[in-house]
């Protein structure tokens, strides 16, 4: 008997794609970006099967934080992967702070009477 589980906490680099493969299954796939304690970070692409992924792919954006369990698959190239089992969404992404805008140099507003 073998048993092969990964569990990672990371942040989505970018908003996860829904995708069909030939076979007509729809899938979602995101990057996870997983820090390591010597300052190294791992890349992980993750698939989400099925009616699970269509719902999660809306609330998996980019910055969020998230708990992905799964089985890992290594691409030929070397590509790590998760086929994942269970999400949790955590931690969201910080909203930026917008800029005030300020008149361009030398340029004044005209007055309207």
């Amino acid at each position: 008997m073998s048993l092969q589980i990964v569990s990672v906490i990371g942040n989505a680099t970018k908003d996860a794609d829904v995708k069909t493969s030939k076979d007509g299954v729809s899938y979602v796939t995101f990057r996870l970006a997983v820090g390591g304690g010597d300052g190294a970070t791992t890349f992980y692409n993750v698939l989400v099967f099925g009616k699970y992924g269509e719902v999660m792919q809306e609330h998996i954006t980019r910055g969020r934080q998230i708990f992905v369990t799964g089985k890992v698959q290594i691409s030929e190239k070397g590509y790590i992967s998760v086929v994942a089992d269970h999400l949790e969404l955590l931690a969201r992404p910080r909203p930026k702070e917008k800029k005030e805008e300020k008149p361009a140099a030398g340029k004044t507003e005209a007055k309207s009477s």
